[in-house]
């Protein structure tokens, strides 16, 4: 699914939080931005020049300009105006690096540079973050589908190993921030989707502000009865967040956020049922019924308090809960995963104020107890029968880092490192003494560095530089051998990241662009030779070289104001672009050689451009496309799938009252020229029993959605 509209980087369009250059007081809980200003964020497209946005990324908040890395800031603006229907993954695609393939409501992947895209039904080896807790496990799977669209106030994607603050994962890092309630006044929002294929979603948002705290919850509710065959969705989902400031030196966020989820499977297909019969399931996927039947809560409370003016205690508490049951053609499966944590870290500045130093320092501490199982599936009917193995996994692992970043003149330099441990602890609980397979693994002590450096040519343009060090810990699946032990062998996979940019607002703040060019490369990758329909086996194989150019354009064309002050006319562009370069340096598996072939599942090119108009009436439109370029499916580089082109129209009316109250409708069609194409590969599809190859999860043809969404403060 595309993004429907053309937006600015004026999302985090907000004053200068705490940490940026200037303030008096660098630190002071009071950066919570007034009510009044957040309603003018929300209202008002534009807002004359694209205002500077800022970033927290490395627990540094800064300027965008001034970060001396690759990120790029998704606001809330963008988020309401997207409105995704089941989850952020479509806001994602707006992102230069960021690939995500969406197999179904339930099954996606998403890569940054290429990183993940072996990952068989599901997004691995990138982290991701929820108001500091982590939203990845303890095998390296990421869960973003379990956030709520609704409940998000913006996004970060760093992209590269961002050692140091969010350790040090393999392709890049995802932080995402709550609803902040503080920052707005009280009143109730209501939003309804209704669309094709017999989507309904409705989300209730209520905010209540006081003088030093507020309370905002969320419930939403979507359904859908899906484009293909078993394809049945349901999902509800509770979000509460509050915010309390104790006097100007302490301030308290709690979270808690809980979700139920039904979702049928469909599964992927083979290319005759892909050209002919697209709303097919697989076979097999059909006659059990498949689902996935989950339930999610977590939890965390974070606090910053400031022990003086230039230092700075901040710390979280999470804990999360995942249920699941997943009835399969081969088994019926359940998991119960339990973790907890704690995220600490201490900030002093010094400021003379020409030259800035900041010294950041703290460490992350995650338990988690998984319990999984499976059992018969009989004739592969969906009715369970008698256990077949019974599991536990206790890890725990920890990161510690420092960090230090300087500015003065026209430079500013970043330096962090990173230590990571990692322990697993497998206990195998169905088998007798004899054939037990418990056992413990553990990669020992990872060193992380990582060095930015940043040069301010003027006001308007900024170059950077970046050198870093990230690392994947395997799963334990893929530290096992065919007889079902744990290999102490293997390794991690570990990469170095190099890469040069360049960022600027120029034309009075009407052209903001972003360009970087990066080089990583990847050693000791690993492979997961598939032995059985759902079970593979890990080894260390090789190493791949992952280049490409990534670059963002946002421009506003043409604009005025009526004569009360309120947006008039615009017309405004933005495009994003990314080309990628990867392949396998050395790569040998079952005795194949495939060095010098392109890593699958990534296209080579993949560029979205959009265009907005709005008029001083109310009205607005936006027309997008996006061209995915060529991809490999398989190691061998046998199989490619072509490129294709899907275009989105969207047109929207606005009514506003005095600031106090406000009704949108929106009316949106999506892959309106009716583009067949798969919307997510499964790379290196196997084959069982004479069957062809199933990789292909086919994407919806052309549909529609209607948005009314009403709010009053």
């Amino acid at each position: 699914m595309l993004l429907l509209s053309t937006h600015l980087p004026l999302w985090a369009a907000m004053p200068n939080p705490a940490g940026s250059r200037g303030t008096e007081n660098p630190y002071s809980t009071a950066e919570l931005i007034p009510a009044s200003v957040h309603d003018t964020i929300l209202t008002d497209t534009l807002v004359v020049q694209l205002r500077e946005v800022q970033v927290t990324a490395f627990n540094r908040p800064r300027r965008l300009m001034d970060v001396p890395g690759s990120i790029t800031h998704i606001g809330s603006l963008t988020l309401e105006r997207t409105a995704p229907a089941y989850n952020i993954l479509p806001v994602l695609q707006h992102v230069p690096g960021v690939f995500a393939h969406q197999g179904a409501t339930n099954t996606n992947r998403i890569t940054i540079r290429g990183i993940g895209a072996r990952v068989p039904y599901a997004t691995g080896k990138i982290r991701a973050y929820f108001n500091n807790i982590p939203l990845t496990n303890t095998s390296g799977i990421t869960f973003l589908q379990d956030i709520d669209p609704a409940s998000i106030e913006s996004m970060e994607v760093i992209k590269g190993p961002a050692t140091g603050a969010y350790g040090a994962g393999l392709g890049g890092t995802i932080v995402m921030t709550a609803r902040r309630p503080s920052v707005r006044s009280s009143g109730i929002q209501n939003q309804l989707q209704l669309g094709s294929f017999g989507l309904i979603r409705n989300s209730l948002v209520a905010d209540l502000a006081g003088e030093n705290s507020g309370t905002t919850f969320v419930y939403s509710h979507a359904q859908s009865d899906g484009y293909r065959q078993n394809n049945e969705y349901r999902r509800d989902a509770i979000t509460s967040v509050s915010q309390l400031t104790r006097g100007d030196n302490t301030h308290l966020t709690l979270l808690i956020a809980f979700s139920s989820l039904k979702s049928h499977i469909p599964s992927s297909i083979d290319s005759l049922t892909f050209m002919e019969q697209p709303q097919n399931a697989a076979p097999n996927w059909l006659k059990t019924r498949g689902y996935e039947d989950a339930m999610r809560l977590l939890g965390g409370l974070n606090m910053v308090r400031m022990l003086h003016q230039n230092l700075v205690a901040e710390v979280s508490l999470f804990s999360l809960w995942h249920d699941e049951k997943e009835m399969r053609p081969f088994d019926v499966f359940y998991e119960d995963r339990a973790s907890a944590g704690t995220r600490f870290n201490l900030r002093r500045q010094w400021n003379t104020g020409t030259r800035e130093l900041e010294i950041i320092g703290g460490g992350e501490f995650l338990f988690e107890n998984y319990l999984y199982s499976n059992y018969e599936n009989i004739d592969g009917e969906g009715v369970e029968g008698v256990m077949i193995s019974d599991n536990r996994e206790r890890v725990g692992s920890y990161n510690i880092f420092l960090q230090g970043d300087a500015s003065g003149y026209r430079w500013i330099w970043s330096a962090a490192i990173n230590l990571n441990h990692h322990r697993l602890h497998y206990r195998d609980l169905f088998h007798t003494e004899e054939n037990d397979l418990s056992g413990s693994y553990h990669y020992g002590l990872i060193l992380s560095p990582r060095l930015g450096a940043a040069y301010r040519v003027n006001d308007l343009i900024t170059l950077f530089a970046t050198i870093s060090h990230g690392f994947s810990p395997p799963s334990l699946s893929e530290t096992l051998t065919p007889e079902g032990a744990i290999n102490p062998d293997i390794r991690p996979e570990k990469s170095w990241n190099t890469e040069l940019g360049i960022r600027g607002q120029v034309f009075e703040n009407r052209l903001f662009f972003d360009v970087s060019f990066y080089h990583m490369r990847v050693q000791d990758l690993l492979v997961a030779e598939r032995v059985g329909e759902d079970a593979w086996v890990g080894k260390n194989a090789g190493k791949s070289l992952h280049s490409g150019i990534e670059a963002e354009l946002h421009w506003v064309l043409w604009h005025n104001r009526n004569s009360n002050g309120s947006p008039g006319n615009e017309w405004s562009i933005r495009a994003n672009y990314a080309y990628n370069h990867f392949y396998f340096s050395d790569f040998t598996d079952l005795d194949q050689d495939y060095s010098g072939n392109r890593i699958p599942g990534v296209p080579r090119q993949v560029l979205l451009a959009g265009v907005h108009k709005r008029w001083n009436k109310g009205f607005d439109a936006s027309l997008s496309g996006r061209h995915v370029g060529r991809m490999a499916m398989n190691d061998a580089n046998t199989r490619f799938y072509g490129s294709y082109a899907l275009f989105d129209i969207r047109v929207g009316y606005r009514i506003a009252e005095a600031s106090r109250w406000a009704t949108d409708i929106s009316l949106m069609a999506e892959n309106i020229f009716d583009r067949h194409h798969a919307s997510m590969i499964l790379v290196n599809a196997p084959s069982f029993g004479g069957s062809q190859p199933r990789y292909y999860y086919p994407g919806l043809p052309r549909h529609y959605r209607l948005l009314v969404r009403f709010s009053f403060r």
